[in-house]
């Protein structure tokens, strides 16, 4: 009985201390509220479980984001720089105020005609990621190794494929390498399915994000550091706009050259940085998890990348030599993938936003700039028909949903059934919704 209750005990208070990490993680590295703008940190395991007795890796399958880069458009930079220059004619700010304005400026200045583009860092973090492969699975890139590498082809992408390419070229050039980039790969790569686009944030999910933004959003501190007079700021200001603006430009500097010059990360408390976070976390669960807001449907939209994913390993499987698939596309294919396969707990279903990151659903551990997942396969033997595996995201070993007395490593033939039973299930949730 004594032993039960001290169980029950430990229990507790690991739950308790699971369910603060984030906040506690953020605390300790601001980086880490950046969401998918964080830049990718490299592996926390440095070294990985032995396989089973006699199994040698010989093939990799691989989906990588690209790496660090700007932000997409200028109108992230520019909108809330407009604000406090609006602000600022009319009197309105703050000397803290027209020292953010003045900042803000010189990082949109920096960006300009750079927006979306691969950084020094992010070509970096791929030529890191690719050597760290090779060291870790030297036997898969042995000498006349096929290596299929491909990409959308949008640039970051592309030069994200062509830096790990050029380095695994140093480090093994006797392989078999194939590369192609083409708007071709992006059917499959990042494939935005018009149907389940449509159904992302419908009412009622749109509903529950605005009514979690609103709750959790604590803007009137930092609007009163910036601006002089809150009734001006009640009439001319979207308020939640602007934070949502201004902490997107806090978040994406850490991924180029300026993070040495410049910060934002200063006019915010640490609560106001873990709130900022909190709400990005909602707004990418609901957009592309398995949320029962929407139907559990968004991480349908990667069905064609895992097909894919299977195909290939198959045919690398029935293939006498050693090899690997290795491919180069973005977060709104890796998270949702993720997702799909319930990979380290990314399948949660929950109505219950406001626990989310307490219920260990945290994206920043998921899809940074430079995510990847990796399948590594091992066999006895060419012959050997007992294929096994196993899944690495962000270069750390990962679980699956699946029963394996030797995991993190699990057998091929569980995997595929399992994927089946996932991709059965899509129609009858698809109907469900219409």
């Amino acid at each position: 009985m004594k032993k039960s209750f001290l169980l029950s005990v430990f229990l507790a208070v690991a739950v308790c201390v699971i369910a603060q990490a984030p906040r506690r993680e953020i605390r300790k590295n601001l980086r880490l509220s950046a969401s998918n703008l964080l830049a990718y940190p490299g592996p926390r395991q440095h070294t990985l479980t032995p396989p089973p007795e006699g199994m040698r890796p010989f093939y990799i399958s691989h989906y990588g984001r690209h790496g660090s880069r700007y932000h997409t458009r200028p109108s992230i930079y520019n909108a809330p720089y407009y604000v406090l220059t609006d602000a600022d004619k009319a009197g309105q700010l703050t000397p803290l105020g027209r020292d953010v304005m003045q900042r803000l400026d010189r990082i949109r200045r920096d960006a300009y005609r750079q927006w979306g583009e691969l950084t020094d860092l992010g070509a970096e973090q791929h030529r890191q990621i690719i050597t760290r492969m090779y060291e870790r699975f030297p036997e898969v890139f042995a000498d006349s190794a096929a290596i299929v590498a491909y990409s959308t082809p949008v640039i970051r992408c592309v030069l994200s494929m062509e830096n790990a390419m050029l380095r695994l070229l140093q480090l093994a050039p006797g392989i078999q390498l194939k590369h192609d980039a083409s708007q071709q790969n992006a059917s499959t790569l990042n494939y935005q399915d018009r149907g389940l686009m449509a159904l992302r944030m419908d009412s009622t999910a749109k509903s529950a994000y605005t009514a979690y933004m609103q709750k959790t959003l604590r803007a009137d501190r930092l609007m009163r550091s910036l601006f002089r007079d809150q009734q001006w700021v009640s009439e001319k200001v979207n308020v939640s706009q602007f934070c949502e603006d201004l902490f997107r430009v806090a978040s994406i500097l850490q991924n180029s050259d300026i993070a040495t010059k410049e910060t934002l990360y200063d006019i915010y408390t640490d609560d106001e940085i873990y709130r900022n976070w909190k709400i990005s976390n909602v707004w990418w669960y609901l957009s592309y998890a398995s949320t029962p807001v929407n139907g559990h449907l968004q991480p349908y939209t990667q069905r064609r990348l895992l097909n894919n994913i299977i195909n290939d390993a198959d045919a690398a499987i029935s293939r006498q030599g050693t090899g690997a698939n290795l491919r180069y596309g973005h977060e709104t294919a890796l998270l949702p993938l993720c997702c799909l396969l319930d990979i380290n707990g990314c399948g949660l279903s929950t109505t219950k936003l406001t626990r989310l990151d307490k219920m260990g659903w945290v994206n920043y551990r998921i899809f940074p700039m430079g995510g990847n997942l990796q399948f590594v396969f091992y066999r006895r033997s060419p012959s050997d028909t007992d294929v096994m595996f196993k899944v690495l995201l962000n270069e750390n070993e990962a679980t699956l949903p699946l029963k394996s007395s030797m995991a993190p490593y699990y057998r091929w033939a569980d995997f595929k059934e399992y994927c089946k039973r996932i991709l059965d299930e899509y129609p009858n949730l698809r109907k469900q919704k219409k």
